[in-house]
């Protein structure tokens, strides 16, 4: 029996997003030096300046951003090639959101623009009862126009390894009541919540991947030992030096295993804070 891989067989592991983090700050550096202009120093790693250089995008910064009535720190919108950052925000948060967002970009919507523009073994076959030289346009589902990052998605305590254990959410009452177990009995029931299931899960994925590739472009690994040993586990310095917020920091080295505090370094009861029903949730690419 050929075994076809686990649950996420196909998505970018963790070593694959950070090799692609380490390339795209490469790719940043070279096309510096091509063109003759002077490479910044790094640490920081200049996520601004890397979406400027090697992406087609734009950059703004928006007071009180929000998507549809949502609170955000950040939304790639693919309609006008902008990025959008929460301007309130501090400077740590505003790198993580700007980075979040560009690992939606390099890993979510530039593949499924390439994938849409694959060619199938049906563009070369003909269909008997069609015009001569007439084509048959293929049903693609578009890329996605927005990726939007929330507050709770800049700091989202989601594992380091690459497991299927992704962000658990408090689960919040149905609003218009419980539904009865004989209803779940129904096959189009059961039907209908195992999508919902599948389409959460495939959203959480989305988001495990963008804060992945945002902590691996911010804080890359060799440089965080680096910087560990010559700060002797000095959160608040490192932090300061790759121009990254303390509670990012921390999850790091954390998940790098240099730290072992409770609850990864977010504090106790991060996930049981209380949230306001318009406030910021965790963010949802879509």
């Amino acid at each position: 029996m050929v075994r076809r891989g686990g649950k996420w067989s196909g998505r970018p592991n963790l070593g694959q997003i950070e090799d692609l983090a380490v390339k795209k700050v490469a790719e940043f550096q070279r096309c510096l030096l091509e063109a003759g202009l002077t490479v910044p120093e790094i640490p920081p790693v200049p996520a601004e300046y890397i979406a400027l250089t090697i992406t087609e995008l734009s950059l703004r910064s928006i007071r009180d951003l929000s998507h549809e009535g949502k609170a955000m720190s950040g939304l790639l919108d693919m309609e006008r090639s902008e990025l959008l950052y929460e301007e309130n925000d501090p400077p740590g948060r505003q790198n993580f959101s700007i980075a979040h967002e560009l690992g939606h970009y390099f890993l979510h919507y530039l593949p499924a623009v390439s994938l849409a523009q694959q060619p199938t073994l049906f563009d070369s076959v003909e269909f008997p009862g069609l015009e001569p030289g007439s084509v048959l346009e293929r049903a693609v589902k578009p890329a996605a126009r927005f990726f939007r990052c929330s507050e709770l998605a800049v700091t989202a305590p989601t594992t380091d390894d690459d497991s299927e254990a992704l962000v658990q959410e408090p689960v919040k009452p149905a609003r218009t009541g419980r539904v009865s177990r004989k209803e779940l009995e129904k096959p189009e029931a059961q039907a209908h919540l195992a999508k919902l299931i599948r389409l959460k899960e495939t959203a959480d994925r989305t988001e495990w991947e963008a804060n992945i590739f945002a902590r691996c472009l911010l804080m890359p690994s060799d440089l965080v030992r680096e910087l560990n040993k010559k700060h002797a586990g000095d959160v608040e310095a490192m932090a300061e030096v790759l121009g990254v917020t303390q509670t990012a920091m921390r999850y790091r080295l954390n998940g790098m295993k240099l730290r072992h505090d409770e609850n990864m370094g977010l504090g106790t009861g991060y996930n049981l804070r209380p949230r306001l029903e318009d406030g910021p949730t965790q963010g949802t690419f879509f």
